[in-house]
């Protein structure tokens, strides 16, 4: 081979003859795709696995309930100790139903009228959970969504 002699290849977008090197076409200048080998493949493996282990941990701590603060899992909301709430008791009550306090979620008032909202996160599946509402120290509303 002659030292005057390049390596030819064609360029994908027009098909003129071009530097075996080049990454951008001389005479189309389209941008033409660089070969990187299988480090790049091996990178994205390594990127997606290390997200699916993150995605996996994370909903692991939901399904053990650890992002909601609560230690004890006495305080976990059943549906039976749910269903045992009524309307006119008061927090105290619902506490001592539950055996552990809620979060407080909402607060708002005027005057003698009061609404408070708590939350008690359930026994359920990952994102499970009470809501009650008392309004002027009362149970007034409640719900739940995905207790066991």
């Amino acid at each position: 081979m002659k030292a005057e002699e390049r390596k030819t290849k064609k360029c994908k977008y027009c098909q003129s003859d071009i530097d075996a090197k080049a990454t951008v076409c001389p005479v189309c200048k389209h941008v033409l795709k660089q070969r990187h080998g299988c480090l790049i493949s091996i990178l994205a493996v390594i990127i997606v696995l290390g997200g699916f282990g993150l995605f996996f941990n994370m909903s692991n701590d939901l399904l053990q309930k650890n992002v909601s603060g609560v230690t004890d899992e006495s305080q976990y909301i059943t549906m039976e100790e749910y269903n045992q709430i009524q309307s006119g008791m008061t927090y105290d009550q619902v506490v001592e139903i539950i055996g552990g306090p809620g979060e407080s979620t909402a607060s708002s008032g005027s005057g003698n009228y009061q609404i408070d909202m708590y939350t008690w996160y359930g026994n359920g599946t990952a994102g499970s959970n009470a809501s009650i509402t008392f309004t002027n120290g009362m149970v007034s509303a409640k719900a739940q969504i995905g207790l066991e």
